[in-house]
């Protein structure tokens, strides 16, 4: 049976998962977690692809990308051949990695790039991990502090900027010009971001 032509966005936004063959572990310590988000940056640089959210499980992964050059399937292609590669010659693992072909859902409206912004960071919640916070693997953190891997501009920006989002949780608006837009308060404590992120329950859910 021919598999159904993929949906595009017209903004190039996309939740993007990618799972384990069979549901199998593709992840088996947190090196390979490491391992990861480096081919995650590297590649996603090498595209010209944003990665606006991220959250790594045990046999899956999901991604929220922004992807203005149209490179959504070599860049993905790119991501998957090169960690199976090395988990691979890592564990001695023979045959596929990962599951088929990457699943992704096109985002047409702000509102739906923010749920699923949320959906992603809540994966851990749902799987009995423990909370959003305290779990290592997703891009919560990054919003938190200093990003490393997701670029946070564009989330801030819908939610008001990082101004907005600041005086939502009582922070002033002081701060810096990144590339064109309004960059305030880059380092925020986790109560107070928290305090944004469910402050904005109207687009969010």
């Amino acid at each position: 049976m021919p598999r159904p032509p993929r949906q595009y966005s017209e903004f190039g936004l996309y939740h993007v998962m990618l799972q384990g063959s069979g549901k199998q572990i593709i992840f088996e310590d947190d090196s390979d977690r490491r391992a990861f988000l480096k081919l995650l940056k590297e590649k996603a640089a090498a595209e010209d692809v944003k990665v606006i959210a991220w959250c790594l499980m045990g046999n899956h992964v999901h991604l929220l990308l922004d992807d203005p050059e149209h490179a959504l399937s070599h860049f993905m292609h790119a991501l998957a051949t090169a960690y199976a590669r090395r988990f691979n010659d890592k564990t001695g693992h023979v045959g596929a990695v990962f599951q088929g072909r990457f699943a992704s859902v096109s985002i047409t409206s702000d509102s739906q790039l923010l749920q699923a912004v949320r959906y992603i960071h809540e994966n851990p919640v749902k799987a009995g991990i423990g909370s959003i916070d305290a779990y290592p693997w997703s891009s919560y953190r990054e919003y938190l502090g200093e990003a490393r891997v997701a670029d946070t501009t564009m989330v801030f920006d819908m939610v008001g900027g990082r101004e907005g989002s600041c005086a939502s949780a009582g922070m002033d608006g002081s701060g810096r010009t990144v590339s064109g837009r309004r960059d305030v308060c880059p380092t925020m404590t986790r109560s107070r971001w928290r305090t944004a992120y469910w402050a904005t329950s109207s687009p969010w859910m």
